[in-house]
């Protein structure tokens, strides 16, 4: 399976007709098209694969849930409304197609779409976080593809194969704001500085911070055809007792 980048927009489009001609009726007129299920740029000789979808009675609720507490509550009213669904598909490489994520997420927006959603890590956000952080720094755009969670074990990062790298596990006897300080400066780490290591390494923070034993694992959490699935697997990151 070719795992990709995939981009939920809820809005307020009955049908595919009303839907093209929203997009072809987008100032200056004619300048994206909307067949075949491709959203098309003609002008810029770019397009991207589109799927359009009837309403979901859990939209709303999955976006609130996705949202981590970030969407208003007018904005989720207005998804809780939505009448169609738009599914944009990007390679799934963040940093190479942001340009282009950006503008055609922006095409939806401008036609009455209500908010995004990340299908492929399970983050929404309201337009103007979307925009922000996608158009911000290193930082920005990573908090805008990658979600902290989890289980009765770890916390996990989910959303890493964005960015072409595995994921990471904390311990759960961290307290949460700890696990997830380590876990955004090792994976910001992996991804500005692009360090060769190996399983059995260690790192920390800091000379005064614990040391931390990383072990690579694959993907068990996750069946391969899952959109959450990650190819590179993941770093389990271990209090180091040495």
């Amino acid at each position: 399976m070719t795992h990709e980048l995939i981009v939920c927009i809820p809005g307020p489009w009955p049908d595919r007709t009303d839907f093209l001609r929203r997009i072809i009726m987008l100032e200056p007129a004619g300048d994206y098209m909307f067949a075949g299920g491709i959203l098309a740029h003609p002008g810029a000789k770019d397009h991207v694969p589109l799927d359009f979808y009837p309403p979901d009675i859990h939209m709303a609720n999955a976006f609130r849930i996705a949202g981590q507490g970030k969407i208003s509550e007018g904005t989720i009213e207005q998804i809780a409304r939505h009448t169609g669904i738009a599914y944009l598909h990007f390679p799934i490489d963040i940093r190479s197609q942001r340009e282009r994520i950006l503008k055609f997420t922006q095409v939806l927006q401008r036609a009455g779409g209500f908010g995004v959603k990340l299908e492929s890590c399970g983050i929404a956000h309201q337009w103007d976080r979307w925009f922000t952080l996608l158009s911000g720094k290193p930082f920005d755009i990573y908090s805008s593809a990658v979600v902290l969670i989890g289980d009765d074990k770890h916390y996990y990062s989910c959303g890493m194969h964005h960015f072409g790298l595995a994921e990471c596990a904390a311990p759960r006897t961290l307290a949460p704001v700890d696990a997830a300080y380590l876990m955004n400066h090792f994976n910001m780490w992996r991804i500005v500085e692009q360090p060769h290591f190996e399983s059995g390494h260690t790192f920390s923070l800091d000379v005064n911070s614990p040391r931390f034993r990383m072990f690579h694992e694959n993907d068990s959490r996750h069946s391969s055809e899952e959109l959450f699935f990650n190819t590179h697997g993941f770093w389990r990151l271990a209090l180091d007792s040495k």
